[in-house]
């Protein structure tokens, strides 16, 4: 889908005009640090119930939290199942690339990210959310 990391992208290189590399590599980066300061604050304060970790205390006890843990457990078991396919698209990936060439290659992302994003803004079109949104 679209996240933060394509976001920044857009904004770095087309209000920034940063290059390409630069800002997809920097994108990338910013991505990764921010979701593993959030991975942290999930592995160390979930609930007792909700699988390891050392349950810390990490966030306000109110009526709403009476532990005052972060709601939400790491997926491990996910992280584990997709591991196979981020292998095999590390082996594979150059080969494919050198194979289509990086601009078909971004053509087809463009495609892609086209395709979700009309499909995201259908569903919440169908949805209601939009109307909603701006009182119609």
């Amino acid at each position: 889908g679209i996240g933060v990391e394509k976001v920044t992208f857009f904004l770095l290189t087309y209000f920034h005009k940063v290059d390409v590399i630069a800002a997809g590599l920097s994108s990338i980066t910013m991505t990764g640090w921010l979701s593993f300061f959030a991975f942290l604050l999930h592995a160390v304060c979930t609930p007792e119930d909700e699988g390891f970790g050392p349950h810390l205390t990490c966030g306000l006890k109110d009526e709403l939290n009476p532990g005052g843990h972060v709601f939400g457990k790491v997926p491990y078991e996910l992280w584990l199942s997709v591991l196979p396919g981020v292998l095999i698209g590390s082996l594979i990936g150059p080969a494919v690339n050198a194979a289509v060439g990086p601009r078909n290659i971004m053509i087809i992302f463009v495609g892609f990210l086209f395709f979700d994003a009309t499909y995201n803004i259908y569903n919440l079109a169908t949805n209601g959310f939009i109307a909603e949104l701006f009182g119609s």
